[in-house]
């Protein structure tokens, strides 16, 4: 069988000879030096002799780029795409074969800012585009300088081969052909293999290989729709070229007239090998002859982190984990992330409030590349709780012998897998616990309570806070106290101030008057509001009486004052003198409150 395909593969190359030998009496269109194009132009693009090619601008997005196009219709198929990671171009962008041989790019038409489209070591001095599809640089002696073949984006075209260390980038979707999350790579080893755009390109990450021939092979695909693997030694010997898939067809009729090979690595990650049946009124018809996977759901990175693709008809559809929502809601291939928002996350830190984590509901047949950091012999309701009770699991996965795998975030490459008999449990937030629809019927499952890491710093601020609080209050209190009293002795000091200025009077301390009198040892006589006292006074042997009040201070000092006042102001032979008082000391009050309950004052 596999040498009749390799027979086959000769017979149609022999032919596909013929052909290219017919062709080359039609002479390709040749594009001048000075030759320009623009989207407001009548020219955008340059085309091959049979029409069925355009090199030029189409539209993308919101603007246009420059690339390689086939006219079929109802839709035009991108095949190639210049600077394919650049912004949309305006409609004031031009593409020029300039006089001095450089196939540019201006962004505008006012020679604003310019970018070659093709880089080569001489002058070209014409271009074409082919029936092929391939666009080329001639120098001045028709010598290919530069191919479009040479460097494919994300698709080759029959007659074109995919070297050795090179790649094809799927592009983004059908209609934006900037570089996409998938990579065909031809390796140096032979061997043909197909990973995520953004990965460690090693054997985990890899979705689908052709296998090592031990040589070195490039990727070809013939003018029928042979694509195989043909190594670099001895290319004569058919030994050497292993068929992937044959894309030639039976029922072409009479009425087609003309068949397009093309090998494309689509945007959802899978390398399909297709034929354009176009009439000659342009109308196409497209055939997917072969693809290396059916299930989309085996691309991996075909779904983000932390989500998992599950196939719902022919439709493969992205789904988050239990506890995450998708990172883009239009674009669920980028991911999840989890459900809880910062603010929330906040809150728990300054407030300290307890924080409920709960497993979900189990998910079935349910499948991640990544590696277990824990293996245990835990049945199941011990294996989801054991991923509660550890702070670095997310996720555990079951099977019935008693195996139980601890995982870490973020997951990937997450997908359903049939018959398989592995249950999948997550670890969310209480209240958040949001699962597929599709998911069974949730189990009653444990809680627990984490608390957060910042509650006895919390505690120890509001202690803090609390005494700080109490000593304020406390010091206020004190301090008004304080005015009060203080205003009142203010007032009976005011008035024996006032005392004072009426009189010319000597001010005695309490203790003068206490050695005057001998300890208050000699009483005279007896009034309302005290007793009168026989003393000296010291160092000038002058006897007076002194006059103690012995009732409250406030009518004591009242009805003494009043005394004073009409003692100090007459003047009476029969009449004592007047020559001085005591006045309570503020600073000494609680003394002479201890020895005498009342002042003194000294009279003669």
């Amino acid at each position: 069988m596999a040498f009749l395909a390799v027979l086959l593969l000769i017979l149609s190359n022999i032919a596909l000879n013929s052909t290219k030998a017919k062709s080359q009496t039609n002479q390709p269109n040749i594009i001048h030096l000075g030759s320009s194009l623009s989207p407001n132009a009548n020219t955008t693009s340059w085309l091959s002799p049979s029409g069925l090619f355009a090199f030029g601008f189409y539209r993308q997005d919101y603007g246009f780029a420059v690339g390689i196009f086939m006219l079929n219709q109802p839709e035009t198929t991108i095949t190639w795409t210049a600077n394919r990671d650049d912004e949309p171009l305006s409609s004031n962008a031009t593409l020029e074969l300039t006089l001095d041989g450089e196939l540019l790019l201006r962004t505008d038409q006012k020679q604003g800012k310019a970018k070659l489209i093709a880089q080569t070591s001489t002058q070209a001095t014409s271009a074409s585009m082919l029936d092929s599809g391939n666009f080329v640089l001639y120098d001045n002696v028709s010598r290919v300088i530069w191919q479009s073949f040479d460097s494919p984006t994300d698709t080759i075209l029959g007659g074109q081969n995919l070297t050795a260390g090179k790649n094809l980038v799927s592009s983004k979707s059908v209609s934006d052909h900037s570089s996409g999350r998938f990579l065909l790579g031809m390796q140096e080893d032979g061997n043909l293999v197909l990973y995520p755009v953004n990965s460690s390109y090693i054997t985990e990450d890899c979705y689908w290989a052709s296998g090592f021939n031990g040589y070195s092979s490039d990727l070809c695909l013939n003018g029928t729709g042979f694509l195989y693997l043909q190594g670099d030694t001895d290319l004569g010997r058919s030994s050497n070229r292993r068929i992937l898939a044959n894309g030639s067809s039976e029922d072409e009729g009479n009425e087609t007239h003309a068949i397009i090979h093309r090998a494309t690595l689509d945007a959802d990650g899978i390398f399909r090998l297709y034929s354009h049946h176009v009439w000659s009124n342009k109308s196409s018809r497209v055939l997917i002859k072969w693809s290396v996977l059916e299930n989309k759901c085996d691309v991996k990175g075909f779904c983000g982190f932390n989500s998992f693709c599950a196939l719902e008809g022919k439709e493969a559809i992205c789904h988050c984990f239990p506890g995450f929502d998708f990172i883009d809601p239009d674009s669920k291939s980028l991911g999840c992330y989890q459900n809880f928002d910062e603010d929330n996350c906040r809150e728990n830190e300054v407030s300290g409030l307890i924080m409920r984590y709960n497993i979900s509901s189990p998910l079935e047949n349910l499948w991640w590349v990544n590696y277990p950091y824990s293996v245990l012999p835990l049945k199941e309701e011990l294996c989801s709780k054991s991923c509660l009770d550890d702070c670095n699991c997310w996720a555990v996965s079951y099977t019935d012998v008693n195996n139980c795998r601890k995982y870490k975030l973020p997951l990937r490459y997450g997908k359903i897998i049939e018959n398989s008999t592995d249950l999948a449990f997550f670890k969310v937030i209480l209240g958040n616990s949001d699962t597929p629809t599709h998911v069974p019927p949730g189990r009653v499952n444990p809680e627990i309570l984490v608390r957060s890491k910042n509650a006895p710093i919390l505690i120890l601020a509001l202690s803090l806070g609390s005494v700080a609080f109490l000593c304020f209050v406390f010091a206020v209190s004190s301090f008004v106290v304080y005015k009060n009293r203080a205003h009142r002795y203010k007032k009976l000091w005011d008035s024996n101030v006032g005392l004072a200025e009426d009189f010319a009077l000597q001010s005695f301390s309490y203790n003068e008057l206490e050695r005057a009198t001998d300890g208050f040892k000699e009483e005279l006589g007896r009034g309302c509001f005290g007793a009168v006292y026989k003393g000296t006074l010291f160092g000038s042997n002058k006897a007076v009486a002194v006059k103690r009040l012995e009732k409250g201070v406030e009518e004591g000092i009242r009805e003494f004052r009043a005394e004073m006042t009409t003692i100090g102001r007459t003047h009476h032979r029969n009449l004592v003198q007047l020559i001085g008082h005591f006045a309570p000391d503020l600073e000494r009050k609680s003394k002479i409150h201890t020895r005498c309950s009342q002042g003194s004052f000294l009279s003669t």
